[in-house]
């Protein structure tokens, strides 16, 4: 190996920059980490030897050692710095997904679409984790339950299939979950139930972007999982990405009933990277014709290649820039 291959040990890439009222684990099966394998120590010792005074020029250039190392260093100043959630948020922001015009809805807040994105891209950094196996299975052929499987016609007409379980598939999975959303609230973290409807209870009142009720929970073992995390712990719920520049109603605010039910709907408007994660997975086990959500049953809600690949752009984002996810 040459002095000039063992100084560049951490490649990073730049990124490419990319409203209305209610209606880590970095371990991975789908990318590798750069860097670790390749032998750091055995680089960095490869250096010092390389610049010993018996190992004046580089074996392979005849270029001093010097002059190598010097070249190197000029060159990671050139660098862009690893990717950040700001980074994201900006290519979020910038993409033709926060551009596009939803049918009924208009123009998406910035920061739903930038909100969901960082949750997209957690869920790229923990593969393993037990909600993003359900979230990224392979279409499961039913259609009265799998959203992915009653769209079926949907994403084949757009190139994007499902028939094998990973990374793909989960992001097209969240490519109709930002539709869904911007069906049923106008992306707007905040809306509370459907004031036409006779869901007044604890369980059945909706609640938050997504319009989820807590009668949900029975659909998969995963989904009281997520409401116990995050009742214990609200660090990671991006509630100042999400909203940014949504007004947020004294009515909307109001809960209904009492218990886990009401605490329910506290935590799908005020925690919506949980209402995310939580949609995300009803998506699969509660998302087709039978299905929770009336915008998927009727295909109401739309899947747009805009932000498919805005979730793609993310997905390499944090693929090539593993330190993101610490952050994340």
């Amino acid at each position: 190996m040459t002095t000039r291959a063992a100084i560049r040990l951490f490649p990073m890439i730049a990124l490419g920059l990319l409203h209305t009222a209610c209606g880590s684990d970095t371990s991975s099966p789908w990318f590798v980490p750069k860097g670790e394998e390749a032998g750091v120590d055995a680089q960095v010792d490869d250096v010092a030897v390389e610049s010993a005074p018996d190992a004046a020029k580089d074996a392979s250039s005849g270029e001093p050692v010097d002059d190598v190392v010097k070249e190197a260093a000029a060159e990671a100043d050139a660098l862009p710095p690893a990717v950040t959630v700001d980074d994201i948020k900006q290519l979020a922001g910038a993409s033709a997904c926060y551009d596009y015009q939803w049918k009924d809805r208009g123009q998406a807040p910035k920061g739903y679409v930038q909100g969901v994105a960082l949750v997209f891209a957690r869920a790229v950094c923990n593969p393993a984790r037990s909600d993003v196996v359900v979230v990224s299975e392979a279409n499961t052929g039913d259609d009265a339950h799998d959203a992915l499987s009653w769209y079926n016609s949907n994403f084949a007409a757009l190139g994007m299939n499902n028939d094998q379980a990973g990374v793909d598939t989960l992001r097209h999975a969240y490519t109709l979950l930002l539709g869904l959303g911007m069906r049923e609230s106008s992306g707007e973290h905040c809306c509370g139930r459907d004031t036409s409807a006779t869901n007044t209870t604890a369980d059945t009142a909706e609640a938050g972007a997504w319009q989820t009720s807590y009668n949900s929970h029975v659909f998969s073992p995963e989904l009281p999982i997520l409401f116990d995390k995050y009742k214990a712990d609200s660090s990671g719920c991006l509630l100042d990405t999400f909203s940014a520049a949504v007004t947020c109603s004294a009515t909307n605010w109001e809960n209904w009933g009492s218990g886990d039910g009401a605490v329910f709907q506290q935590l799908e408007k005020e925690c919506p990277a949980f209402a995310a994660e939580y949609a995300a997975v009803m998506l699969r086990v509660s998302g087709g014709t039978s299905g929770h959500y009336g915008p998927l049953r009727t295909k109401a809600a739309e899947v747009r290649p805009e932000c498919d690949e805005m979730f793609h752009q993310v997905q390499s984002a944090v693929e090539k820039n593993l330190a993101a996810c610490a952050a994340l």
